[in-house]
């Protein structure tokens, strides 16, 4: 019976991720109204890891071997100066995005901001790849707001977005091999997920 339960959950979870998102009632051209101006990211205490911006991070930062040993066991997000590092990161990564994918559309004389709100942002590192997670995360809520008013013009609850890394002995060798950031690539494929929905396909 408890073997079961977990199947089922297992399914649940599945299709969860697979779900597509209800299509919204704003026409486009009313859409068209608003001119996007402006990006900001919340949430960014939801990231447990994201190996490649740790990485940059050290790089950049004064030396500092205490950190670097910590990153190791425990979650980047209980680091003030790596939640910073995050924000900025994200928010370039999420405006340039949105102002590429969302910004032809959004081409009138108002002008608008959108709000990402992180539900779950997670690249698990190799250790965590050999042992136990093998899943890179995304859902967000995306915030289409009036900038002058503050009103909500559209909301959309995005589908949680996983891909599937190699994992096991594999995942060292793989990790290396791995070309550009599957952060930023997760962020990319987010937003053409809001890119189509708004324009409903």
């Amino acid at each position: 019976m408890i073997t079961r339960r977990f199947a089922v959950l297992g399914v649940a979870l599945l299709l969860s991720g697979c779900m597509t998102v209800a299509p919204h009632s704003v026409s486009v051209s009313e859409l068209q109204r608003y001119r996007l101006t402006d990006v900001t990211v919340e949430g960014i205490e939801v990231i447990r890891s994201w190996p490649s911006e740790e990485s940059s991070y050290l790089a950049s930062a004064p030396m500092n071997p205490d950190l670097a040993d910590r990153l190791r066991g425990e979650p980047a997000n209980t680091f003030p100066e790596l939640r910073s590092h995050f924000q900025r990161v994200l928010t370039e990564r999420f405006r340039l995005e949105l102002m590429a994918q969302a910004g032809p559309i959004l081409t009138g004389p108002q002008p608008a901001r959108a709000v990402v709100r992180l539900k779950t942002f997670d690249i698990p590192s190799v250790g965590r790849r050999i042992l136990v997670d093998q899943d890179a995360k995304i859902q967000a809520t995306i915030d289409l707001m009036d900038a002058k008013t503050g009103a909500t013009i559209l909301r959309y609850d995005g589908r949680l977005r996983m891909r599937r890394l190699i994992g096991g002995l594999l995942a060292p060798v793989a990790a290396g091999l791995e070309s550009g950031d599957v952060g930023h690539a997760m962020v990319t494929e987010y937003v053409g997920d809001y890119r189509n929905w708004l324009l409903q396909k």
